[in-house]
Order: C-alpha cells, then structure tokens, then sequence
C-alpha cells in the first residue's frame, strides 16, 4: 500500500508512464545556456530570466534592426527570446549576429494556436557584432542575455 502524500505544487511535478514515476521539474534543468562569464551552466528555462549578467531588453512589433543593448558588440550573449504574439498570425522574427541574420521564427497564418508567449532558447555570443532584432507585424518580444 502507498504512503499518503500531499502534493503542494503540482505543476512541477510529471508523471511518467513508462516508468511509474513522478519526477520533480522544479529540481531538474532542462537547458544548458552560457553563463556571463561563458560558462555552461544547466537551467529551468523557466528561471531564465534569473541567469547572472542576465538583463532585457523590450522589441516592439513592426521594428527593424533594432540594437540589443546600449551600443552591442562582439561578445554578446543572447540566451533567449521571449515571442509575445498579439494574433494567431504574427510576422516572422529575425535575428541578427552583425552582417549575418538567423530567421528564428517564421510567423505566418495560424502559425501560433493561441497568444501565449512562449520562449525560443538560445544561449549563444555574437562573433560579428552587435545583436539585432526584426520583428514582423503582431509581435513583440523581450530579448534575454547580456548585451553591452
């Protein structure tokens, strides 16, 4: 017979059938991300935010090429982008390392189900220049890392 257990946060708890076992996510990193000093370091992406030398910087809808930091450079960590959709047909997001562009997420009709934000993870330096970000029309973000 099983011990009586009081589950205080369900949510970070999960269930495996396979194996019959409940698993704490709270306790269990999930990404490895670059650490200010460079670092790997392992991370609940949903402490993102709480990396040291982690800062944001706000990236509203329609914009072009915008620095990520006060002037940006070689260097630069960008742990991940946060993607705000205000429809469920956003515009594309690009993202910038300098001269070269990475379209890290394509947008389009019914490309989202729903307008939860949701986290693209990174966890990469520039090796060209300052980060920049593109966003398309219906969505903002908050870029995450440590930008100059």
């Amino acid at each position: 017979m099983a011990d009586n257990v009081a589950i205080k946060n369900a949510a970070a708890l999960n269930f495996d059938a396979a194996t019959d076992e409940l698993s704490d996510l709270s306790q269990s990193p999930k990404v490895t991300m670059l650490a200010g000093d460079g670092s790997p370091t392992p991370i609940d992406p949903r402490r993102l935010t709480h990396l040291p030398g982690s800062e944001y910087e706000k990236v509203a809808a329609s914009q072009t090429d915008q620095a990520l930091g006060a002037t940006g450079a070689s260097g630069d960590l960008i742990n991940g982008i946060l993607v705000i959709p205000a429809t469920t047909a956003p515009g594309a997001i690009t993202l910038k390392d300098g001269a070269t562009s990475i379209l890290v997420f394509t947008g389009g009709t019914a490309s989202v189900s729903n307008l939860v934000p949701f986290l693209i993870p990174l966890g990469i330096r520039s090796v060209s220049g300052a980060w920049s970000l593109t966003t398309g029309a219906n969505v903002s973000c908050v870029a995450i890392g440590d930008f100059t």
